[in-house]
């Protein structure tokens, strides 16, 4: 055999080898995706279960929500602070979600409900169907009265996707 025959052996290990990383290296980014989509999604589900459990664990704060639906602003400054958390909390939970779904690693379905909830709390509860199996008390007030003092801790992509979310509402 020449040298020329080796080296075209030689050659086509070489692309066979090319080939063979290339198709491990997608195969590894794929499952390297999988492996984020699952974890955003189960941080999603971890911080919607902190928010509940500090919901159910705290009567101030559930007595907060329920008194002081239609005007927040005549709290007692420590029901505010109560009230301006929870809905700091809420805002981040829906802030986090918003730049997963931008960045592609959060499962539309999830981020729908995310829209879904924002948009029931947004909403103005005399545009509510009356059939609605769900009678939950009027959360819009507080909704605007935290947004309006929480906004500025929020990228510019999400204040206007919250503030679009808020005018659809009325």
């Amino acid at each position: 055999m020449t040298r020329s025959k080796y080296r075209q052996i030689a050659e086509a290990i070489g692309v066979l080898g090319v080939i063979g990383s290339l198709v491990f290296v997608g195969y590894e980014d794929r499952q390297s995706a999988i492996a984020t989509k699952a974890e955003t999604d189960a941080l999603l589900a971890d911080a919607y279960l902190e928010l509940n459990l500090m919901l159910a664990s705290s009567p101030e704060l559930a007595s907060a929500l329920s008194t002081w639906g239609e005007n927040p602003g005549s709290a007692s400054p420590e029901e505010q602070t109560l009230l301006s958390a929870f809905w700091r909390a809420l805002f981040h939970v829906w802030s986090n979600a918003h730049r997963q779904h931008l960045n592609g690693t959060l499962d539309p379905s999830l981020f729908q409900a995310v829209l879904q909830e924002m948009a029931m709390y947004a909403r103005d509860p005399s545009a509510a169907r009356s059939d609605s199996a769900l009678h939950l008390p009027d959360r819009r007030v507080q909704m605007q009265w935290a947004w309006e003092s929480e906004r500025f801790l929020f990228n510019p992509e999400f204040q206007a996707f919250v503030d679009t979310v808020l005018a659809a509402g009325k």
